[in-house]
């Protein structure tokens, strides 16, 4: 073998090598850009008994937007039909029947971002007459119902929130 067949050899090498770790350091950039943009629902759950005062949040703590894809409320496992906020109306309507209270709720329409460190109320209610009310019943009622929220990140990728399956996420918290 002579000097320029190894130079050539070398050099060929050396390509490849460069060629290899491109294409290694494309697939890392690629997995980082991904991960970069993806959301994490998750629910957040805070009472004040004394006052009769209940709430319940969505919050996207992931580091992405969440692209709402569809926005779904069970109650006994049975799926809330209406249109916007009508399926949080009935389900309350079911859970607290008979009991006197004012509420606020949202609703997500399919294409909202929620954008990260973004957190919406879900349902808000405060009872007419909290004595009245024993915090295991509303506790029991939040366990009955189930929220499922179909998500995408900005690269398409799916995910589901199911309060019911991913309840060690969820947190209830005495005060304001």
């Amino acid at each position: 073998m002579n000097w320029e067949m190894i130079t050539g050899i070398a050099s060929s090498i050396i390509a490849l090598c460069a060629l290899l770790f491109s294409f290694w350091q494309g697939h890392i950039t690629r997995k980082h850009n991904r991960i970069s943009v993806k959301p994490h629902l998750t629910t957040w759950e805070e009472s004040n008994p004394q006052e009769g005062h209940y709430k319940v949040a969505l919050h996207n703590n992931g580091i992405g937007p969440a692209l709402i894809k569809n926005f779904t409320i069970k109650v006994d496992g049975e799926i809330i039909e209406g249109e916007k906020t009508e399926k949080i109306e009935k389900a309350l309507e079911i859970l607290f029947p008979n009991l006197g209270y004012t509420s606020n709720h949202s609703w997500f329409q399919e294409g909202y971002a929620m954008s990260a460190n973004e957190g919406k109320t879900i349902v808000e209610i405060s009872f007419q007459n909290p004595e009245k009310v024993n915090p295991s019943v509303v506790k029991s009622a939040i366990e009955r119902a189930d929220v499922i929220v179909e998500y995408e990140s900005m690269y398409g990728e799916k995910f589901t929130f199911d309060s019911k399956k991913l309840k060690s996420n969820n947190m209830l918290h005495a005060g304001n």
